[in-house]
């Protein structure tokens, strides 16, 4: 019967179908049934190495440090992306000054002068109220 158990375990190693539990069962029981398995328990039991006892935290903490990485970068990119969006969205936007030529403006001057002062300066009498060396207030009645 032992000798059935262990040839089924052979079978299902072979398929790698076996679980951790039987395999360390086969490499413990395995005696000349098979050299090539025989070779290959013992090669197992020289080299095994017992795992860190932090391993999975130390893998945890790997996976999370570059899930922050990769989320510090992608919203890196996202701002950078949305502040060149927010510069061509302003520049298009914005509105765009009619181009006077110098003879337009000065006509509107002109205009605007006309309409404030139909009179001579010299003829209207004016009060200062505050002078300075860049502004002069003054009254006209």
């Amino acid at each position: 019967m032992k000798e059935d158990e262990i040839e089924r375990l052979i079978e299902k190693y072979k398929e790698g179908n076996s679980t951790l539990n039987e395999e360390q069962f086969l490499f413990d029981h395995i005696k000349n049934s098979d050299p090539s398995l025989e070779a290959w328990s013992t090669f197992v039991k020289n080299n095994k190495k017992e795992t860190p006892n932090n391993f999975n935290d130390t893998l945890w903490e790997s996976f999370q440090n570059k899930k922050i990485e990769k989320r510090k970068r992608f919203v890196g990119i996202i701002s950078a992306a949305a502040s060149v969006i927010l510069l061509i969205s302003l520049y298009i936007a914005s509105p765009k000054q009619k181009e006077v030529s110098y003879s337009e403006k000065e006509d509107l001057l002109n205009q605007a002068l006309n309409m404030v002062s139909n009179s001579e300066p010299s003829e209207i009498q004016q009060s200062i109220i505050y002078e300075n060396e860049m502004i002069i207030i003054y009254t006209t009645p």
